[in-house]
């Protein structure tokens, strides 16, 4: 799948929001205005993103569940293991206590997002990729055992079950402690998912190029209502909605609204949001102007130029140095067969 600009400027508007919200916990302690608790709109483009890519990227061609890890593991670890590696040298240098060795290894194995996110304040933003970490372990698996077909109904009933398991128990998770839980927040990935498999199929592709222009106004307004009335878990018409902006977009390149969204500065943020999301909140816990407009954007950069982007082409490196070899072996197999 070639990289697609306006999906960059999904991410570039992502990460926006993530930032607007944190800066203003940060320096005033309190939201200019409830409207204004954006963060959690903008991992919800996340998720709806990174469903719908990820499922795209694995019906290209034959899954091959290696490949697909190696080249998952080198594009986020390395940078997230250099940042909670940094917070740890950091609390050693200072004697100050940042986190507990059970926040690090919840971290590291992937369930921080049933920890609580307000506590480990350095590290609580791990919970959205321990969910996405989720993800990736069992929802490939399931793609081949099940094929896009089937999963095309796993993930409408997982989204709807898992929206009718929030209605039900919205008091409980409404709130920052529990609101990251996978049976919560896991539809918006599902969502991506299913746009992902129907746009795949090419006539289903046709119908989403004509009406997707028509769906993409009333999308943007329920989207922009869903921000105003929910702030930490949302309604699956909001990962709706974004999925039929991203469709809307991605299907009409030259509209006015997709033109934005690639609009070079805005991509390039997209572009870097990872390693901006990893540093984010290490340096909002400074509460300083200067270390969110200076030293996060340095920190930000070195992260994505030295470590995320090396390491992201080592693994595609390693995952070719894969398909080489299982070629090689499907030659001497099919050499061998009488």
């Amino acid at each position: 799948m070639t990289r697609i600009p306006t999906l960059d400027g999904w991410r570039g508007i992502a990460i926006l929001l993530v930032l607007f919200d944190h800066t203003q916990t940060s320096l005033l302690n309190h939201y200019f205005r409830p409207f204004t608790q954006t963060g959690g709109h903008g991992v919800t483009i996340f998720f709806v993103l990174s469903g719908f890519l990820i499922t795209s990227k694995l019906l290209e061609s034959p899954i091959d569940l290696k490949r697909f890890y190696i080249r998952r593991f080198f594009r986020l670890m390395p940078a997230a293991w250099t940042y909670l590696a940094g917070v740890l040298l950091l609390g050693l240098v200072t004697g100050v206590h940042l986190d507990s060795v059970a926040g690090f290894s919840s971290c590291i194995f992937f369930y921080r997002n049933f920890e609580g996110l307000g506590a480990g304040a350095l590290t609580g933003h791990f919970w959205s990729l321990s969910l996405e970490e989720q993800f990736y372990l069992v929802w490939p698996c399931l793609l081949l055992l099940a094929g896009a077909r089937r999963c095309r109904w796993i993930a409408i009933a997982g989204a709807v079950g898992c929206a009718v398991y929030r209605w039900f128990f919205w008091a409980r998770y409404d709130r920052i402690i529990l609101s990251g839980q996978t049976q919560v927040r896991a539809d918006a990935l599902l969502v991506g998912c299913l746009l992902a498999m129907l746009l795949a199929d090419p006539r289903l592709r046709i119908r989403a190029q004509q009406g997707s222009k028509f769906l993409a106004v009333p999308a943007l307004a329920a989207l922009l209502f869903s921000i105003a009335q929910y702030h930490w878990i949302f309604p699956l018409y909001e990962s709706v909605a974004i999925a039929v902006l991203i469709a809307a977009t991605t299907l009409h390149p030259a509209s006015f609204f997709s033109r934005r969204l690639s609009f070079a500065p805005l991509a390039w943020l997209g572009t870097v949001s990872y390693s901006l999301y990893i540093w984010q909140q290490l340096f909002m816990a400074f509460h300083n102007p200067w270390a969110m407009c200076v030293f996060l954007p340095l920190a930000a950069l070195v992260s994505y130029y030295l470590i995320e982007r090396p390491a992201t082409q080592w693994g595609h490196r390693l995952a070719s140095s894969h398909d080489r070899k299982m070629q090689r072996v499907n030659q001497i197999v099919a050499f061998a067969e009488p």
